[in-house]
């Protein structure tokens, strides 16, 4: 991996709204966090991203990247119904058009074109170095895929690494709450630690005590409270209406000049 041109923290901060994707700045922020903090405690571990779409989640793993690690992008990179005649459209080039643009170098190795579904936990660890420290969780939205992927995520996960799954709350995709709900209920290896509108954060429970309590010191993220999910004690962040306000004209700025 070479030097990078730009820094984890301007492109949560800026160059994110140049990328088409559906992360909220509250997730964006929040993951850069859990990201930090990994790095600053010397957490090891590789990447990885199911369902890549123009990268916009991504690129703030390839970001975090330190050296001798890899970020591992899974995705078919096409375009598929819901997305080919929109403004989303060109998932087959989007990622790396945005990565070379933003300065970011990505290998051949952590491309991986292919449906999470046909492949298995020693697939992916063939294309990284180690375990991973981060797995988002954002491909096909079916029960079953869901259920495939997070099973590859918790077979590939390091001992304090994060799992991220993407539209636990959306009313448009029940399948992942389902499906998340019960992959939970089967496994006593991983709890959720943190919530917001538009994810569900899960990690061993030795650790998830460390990351809420490294999270429960970021105020600049959000509103933090305190909830209750399957008895498991977790964090929820949102975001006041004002600071979405400014989110929302910070991205159209940005989006004007870029």
């Amino acid at each position: 991996m070479n030097k990078m041109s730009i820094s984890l923290d301007n492109y949560v901060a800026r160059s994110i709204e140049t990328v088409q994707g559906y992360l909220s700045a509250l997730d964006a922020g929040l993951i850069a966090a859990l990201l930090s903090y990994q790095n600053a405690n010397n957490i090891v571990g590789d990447l990885c991203e199911v369902g890549v779409h123009h990268g916009r989640l991504f690129l703030i793993l390839a970001l975090a990247r330190r050296a001798g690690d890899r970020a591992l992008a899974i995705d078919l990179f096409e375009d598929d119904a819901m997305n080919a005649n929109s403004q989303h459209s060109g998932r087959d080039r989007a990622l790396s058009e945005n990565a070379r643009r933003l300065g970011i170098e990505l290998s051949e190795e952590e491309l991986f074109k292919t449906s999470s579904l046909d492949i298995n936990a020693t697939d992916i660890l063939k294309r990284t170095t180690s375990r991973i420290r981060f797995f988002s969780v954002d491909g096909g939205h079916t029960y079953q895929h869901v259920e495939n992927d997070l099973c590859l995520a918790e077979r590939t996960l390091s001992a304090e690494g994060v799992i991220a799954v993407d539209d636990f709350f959306s009313i448009n995709w029940a399948d992942v709450s389902f499906a998340t709900y019960d992959f939970l209920r089967r496994t006593d290896t991983l709890v959720p630690f943190a919530i917001t509108s538009g994810k569900v954060y899960l990690a061993a429970p030795i650790v998830a005590e460390r990351y809420k309590a490294a999270l429960s010191k970021r105020a600049d993220l959000g509103q933090i409270a305190c909830s209750q999910v399957l008895g498991k004690e977790v964090i929820t962040l949102r975001r006041t209406a004002l600071r979405r306000g400014y989110d929302s004209l910070r991205g159209q700025i940005m989006r004007r000049i870029a």
